[in-house]
């Protein structure tokens, strides 16, 4: 099962099963921080959600929205701590699907990775069917087999028919303070090899400190800095899979020695980067 109660200190981690899926209908003690993880998600919420994290936007996302996540994106499907919300969870770990679909499939590029996130906006009878098709998958309770992969290539077929027909993106409601916390993910995006400080964002933005770091953690529930070690840490997974040895990786991204940058890797993955460079 998809486990929704990961550490905000270990963002990053990654999928082990080929495919897992999960029904929630439950509050989380702590918000789950920003993570990422080597798989395509779909999240089926049936809850409305204040504050969404996908890439580097942050928006309010309504109940009946099926959200779809290629591997490797920062997200967080954030609800308020202590309060019940409702919702379907189905990872698929992307190197088995790309070998079992993609190849000869390019109208699936969407779940690749460097794919933008999307939300599908199903009616009340297609809804209905996606939950049919999640609670089949529940009830062979991880048993693989090919009633199995049935069951999930037939939700697969359903989400498939829903991006196919929904042409143009909806857009969804960004607040004003939403929209000051994207300028800040955006311009730390492009500035990750610096090491910015909360003073050098705040005469950027020309705000008061404290206030912004209250209001990015306010719509981001982690920490500025403990964000940007993430995003650091994500951009070094994905300049190792291109192929960047483990150095060339540690000066693209500013970090002053290797120790340093070995240490907060291991920390944030679980695994050194030279480790994660040969899986």
């Amino acid at each position: 099962m998809a486990n929704d109660k990961i550490s905000a200190e270990s963002p990053l981690y990654h999928i082990g099963q080929p495919i897992d899926v999960a029904y929630r209908k439950s509050a989380t003690l702590t918000p789950v921080g920003p993570h990422s993880h080597n798989a395509t998600e779909f999240y089926l919420t049936l809850t409305d959600l204040p504050d969404v994290l996908l890439g580097d936007t942050v928006r309010a996302v309504p109940a009946g929205t099926l959200i779809v996540i290629p591997p490797f994106c920062v997200h967080q499907l954030y609800h308020a701590a202590g309060v019940d919300f409702e919702r379907y969870i189905l990872t698929v770990q992307d190197k088995w699907l790309s070998r079992t679909l993609w190849e000869g499939f390019a109208d699936f590029s969407y779940l690749e990775e460097n794919s933008e996130p999307c939300f599908l906006f199903p009616d009340i009878e297609q809804k209905r069917e996606l939950i049919r098709h999640f609670d089949e998958l529940l009830s062979f309770e991880g048993h693989f087999s090919p009633d199995y992969l049935v069951a999930f290539f037939t939700l697969l077929s359903d989400i498939h028919f829903l991006k196919q027909m929904q042409k143009k993106p909806r857009s969804l409601p960004v607040s004003a303070s939403q929209q000051k916390v994207n300028d800040i993910i955006a311009y730390l995006s492009e500035h990750l090899q610096e090491n910015l400080t909360i003073s050098d964002l705040a005469e950027h933005f020309y705000l008061n400190p404290d206030y912004l770091g209250r209001l990015f953690k306010r719509h981001m529930h982690v920490s500025l800095g403990h964000y940007i070690t993430l995003q650091r840490i994500n951009a070094a997974e994905a300049l190792l899979r291109e192929g960047k040895t483990v150095s060339e990786v540690q000066e693209l991204l500013g970090y002053s020695s290797y120790a340093y940058f070995f240490r907060t890797f291991r920390k944030i993955t679980g695994i050194s980067p030279s480790r994660y460079r040969k899986l």
